[in-house]
């Protein structure tokens, strides 16, 4: 009997205790649970600013090879043989300067037998017309037949017509002797020679080209939005590579028509004036325009980003950024103008580009920048 009491003892023991840990009031578990905090991540800080207005002097540059304002190629009018060529590739010419003759000795023949056939015409013409007269005086006191009177005036119109035939004869002669000499209608310089003397030539073949140099021209491309601002005859500055350090003075001349639509750009041509012939065709060419004044946003360049050939900008709006695609302009220094995508009360973000993303929530923290510097 004690030994049984004495097993039970402890047993009773591990009962009190597992009643004793296993009912702990309620009060103290939400003691415990009014401890925990849940931790909500804070905002990313973004600075960001609003773009500057400023006015602009907006400058349209170009670039392209010089070439002739005009072009002549000289040719022979009449079948023959050269004769004589007196210019070379590249010589200076002068306007009715002789440049080269054709075969000439039998066109010369013609033109004095004609002389001559000229003035047989006008004797015989005296002639008759001296005989028509003294037999209109002999017809009025009724000297003579009207029937020779109607034959000497006859005679008259005759070889007042074989006249004015042998005058033509002899003029179309003479212009033929002249076609054989090949004059410069222009001053400039002879860009190509397409014969040598000997040379047996057809009609309209080609003998010369010269091109007049006086005046030059360029053509080059510029970005379409400055097509507003082009106007016809605004001056422009212009460089060449084979004079480095000098400047010569063009105008605009031409603007084409319309944009090309793969480059979106505007085909422009200037001419330069050369008077001293210092310029010469295919010489390449810089020219420079100010196109005039306009208002222009800019940020600062590290508020753009450029990824794969595209421009974007983080735009913050109610603390949630927008990735925004723009187009950018000229630069100056640390700013650059901001063409298309952004309006002028819009605030970009000017850090940690690196961690935005579009639609994500920020902490904006605006910084003024009103300056360009």
């Amino acid at each position: 009997m004690n030994r049984y009491v004495c097993v039970m003892g402890p047993i009773f023991i591990l009962l009190g205790f597992f009643a004793f840990t296993g009912c702990q009031s309620p009060s103290s578990e939400a003691a415990k649970a009014t401890q925990i905090e849940v931790v909500t991540p804070s905002a990313l800080t973004v600075q960001v600013t609003t773009p500057t207005l400023r006015t602009v002097q907006r400058i349209a540059q170009g670039q392209g090879a010089l070439f002739a304002k005009e072009s002549v190629i000289l040719s022979n009018k009449r079948d023959g043989y050269v004769s004589t060529v007196r210019v070379d590739f590249g010589d200076k010419v002068k306007k009715g300067q002789l440049l080269a003759e054709m075969e000439r000795e039998e066109l010369t023949l013609q033109v004095d037998l004609q002389v001559s056939a000229l003035k047989q015409a006008e004797a015989n013409f005296i002639r008759a017309r001296g005989e028509y007269e003294r037999a209109k005086g002999l017809a009025a006191e009724q000297l003579i037949p009207q029937q020779r009177l109607d034959t000497n005036e006859a005679d008259y119109k005759v070889a007042d017509a074989k006249v004015y035939t042998a005058e033509k004869t002899l003029a179309l002669a003479k212009k033929r002797l002249r076609d054989t000499r090949i004059v410069s209608p222009v001053k400039g310089f002879v860009q190509e020679r397409f014969v040598n003397p000997g040379e047996y030539k057809t009609a309209a073949s080609k003998l010369l080209e010269l091109v007049v140099v006086d005046t030059l021209k360029l053509r080059s491309p510029v970005p379409e939005r400055f097509a507003a601002l082009a106007l016809i005859g605004m001056p422009l500055r212009v460089e060449v590579e084979a004079l480095p350090g000098e400047v010569f003075e063009g105008k605009l001349t031409r603007i084409a028509a319309r944009v090309d639509h793969k480059t979106r750009t505007l085909l422009i041509e200037a001419e330069i004036p050369n008077s001293e012939g210092k310029l010469r065709p295919g010489y390449f060419a810089y020219i420079t325009g100010i196109l005039g004044e306009e208002e222009a946003l800019f940020i600062p360049r590290i508020g753009l980003s450029r990824f794969a050939g595209v421009e974007r900008v983080f735009v913050v709006k109610d603390n949630a950024v927008i990735s925004r695609e723009v187009k950018s302009g000229m630069a100056d220094g640390e700013w650059i103008e901001i063409t298309e995508g952004l309006a002028e009360d819009e605030q970009v973000a000017i850090s940690a580009h690196n961690r935005l993303a579009d639609g994500m929530t920020v902490q904006a923290q605006l910084t003024q920048l009103t300056e360009m510097q």
